[in-house]
């Protein structure tokens, strides 16, 4: 009785075939599943929203090694790094999110929270005179208002809030608003009740005013209002 070579095999000999072709489509298949960039800046996205900074700064780190040089998401891993308390990557990547986009005040001011939180504090002094200087707009002293008070440096602060008042002519509560909170931390009564009357004066209506002006013993009316200095 004739034996039977096992290499012979008809199912033997197409064994090879199966197994690349199995290889082929596993190839196929794990291609089809690599993630677009898009997706990879959307699961981005949605992981800072839902507080995974660990998460979000991964997939943004992915999505940058793909597409280098994108603005808005090189801002969104700076404020991840922030967020995870890596200062020292936050501060270079919002520096070059703000090299690229300098005119955005979202940008910039992300910029100065990665300096603060960095403890570069000189040169984040200098980036907010800088920007005060060549634009003078009241939200740039009211952001080098922000920081002096936060580095401690009260004088400075109201000298910074009395020029933006001075640059916004005394048509916005934020100057008059932030005046009346400084000295009231101070302990400036007078000064502090003066400034809440200009803030109610330019918003009679909010809350935050009506509210401060009541704890104070003031009692809020039409009367209350007093047209601001600036003016």
């Amino acid at each position: 009785m004739p034996t039977t070579n096992p290499t012979s095999s008809p199912v033997r000999r197409l064994l090879p075939i199966g197994v690349a072709a199995v290889l082929v489509i596993l190839t196929l298949v794990t291609a089809g599943c690599q993630r677009s960039a898009f997706a990879v800046r959307e699961s981005g996205e949605r992981a800072y929203a839902e507080g995974d900074y660990a998460l979000a700064a991964a997939e943004f780190e992915d999505y940058l090694d793909r597409k280098p040089g994108n603005p808005h998401v090189t801002h969104q891993l700076g404020k991840s790094y922030l967020k995870l308390n890596r200062t020292a990557e936050a501060r270079e990547r919002l520096l070059v999110a703000y090299s690229m986009r300098p005119e955005d005040d979202e940008v910039f001011e992300s910029l100065c929270e990665g300096l603060f939180a960095d403890r570069k504090l000189e040169e984040l002094n200098r980036v907010l005179r800088q920007r005060a200087i060549d634009r003078g707009r009241m939200t740039d002293y009211l952001l080098i208002a922000e920081y002096a008070e936060r580095t401690g440096d009260r004088d400075e602060a109201q000298r910074a809030l009395l020029t933006a008042a001075k640059v916004d002519g005394g048509f916005s509560l934020e100057p008059q608003l932030e005046l009346a909170k400084l000295y009231i931390r101070a302990g400036d009564r007078e000064r502090a009740i003066e400034r809440l009357r200009m803030a109610y004066f330019v918003e009679p209506t909010n809350a935050e005013v009506v509210g401060l002006a009541a704890q104070m013993g003031e009692i809020v009316g039409p009367s209350f209002g007093q047209v601001p200095a600036e003016r």
